[in-house]
């Protein structure tokens, strides 16, 4: 019985092309379904929740996002490693063009210092958005970096958690609509 199971998988391991073609397809298959797991339940395509926040130097905005154009908004956590790490390919992105805009969005800080620290150690051009609880609640965060593509006309085009490299970003932005 265990031949007969065994049989066609060691058929196919023995073509070079075909196996290969499953293995890419097992990998794609098992990256998927970790991304739409870390995702989950975070605001899908369509409108954005309303992100009414403090700027870091102290303006409230009632409406941060730009109305028009496309843009990224990146939700960090000045204690987080790989928030550290990735943050500056949105700077990399608003420069190549890609994207019009970005908003760097800090939560789960203790003081503002603390946020202060962190833009200036990581060096970023973009404006920095002061969340806090309902900002998290409004938009599921639950880990950091998370990151949502907006498109040209205001509804997200992607979401997704954890670092992102910055060719990543950019073919995300590029498919954006």
């Amino acid at each position: 019985m265990m031949n007969r199971l065994l049989a066609p998988w060691r058929a196919l391991r023995q073509r070079y092309w075909a196996s290969l073609l499953f293995d890419v397809f097992l990998i794609l298959t098992v990256f998927w379904c970790i991304h739409a797991w870390q995702t989950r339940g975070l605001p899908g395509a369509g409108e954005l929740p309303r992100l009414s926040a403090t700027e870091l130097d102290g303006d409230r905005t009632p409406q941060a996002l730009p109305v028009a154009g496309k843009g990224v908004v990146y939700f960090f956590a000045p204690w987080c490693f790989y928030c550290k790490h990735s943050i500056g390919n949105i700077d990399e992105l608003v420069r190549s063009g890609k994207v019009e805009w970005a908003r760097a969005v800090a939560l789960d800080f203790a003081d503002l210092q603390e946020v202060r620290d962190f833009v200036s150690e990581v060096g970023l051009e973009q404006p920095v958005l002061l969340g806090d609880a309902e900002t998290a609640r409004d938009w599921n965060i639950r880990v950091f970096p998370t990151y949502f593509i907006v498109g040209e006309y205001g509804g997200i085009s992607s979401r997704s958690v954890g670092y992102s490299t910055s060719l990543g970003l950019k073919t995300r932005a590029l498919l954006a609509r």
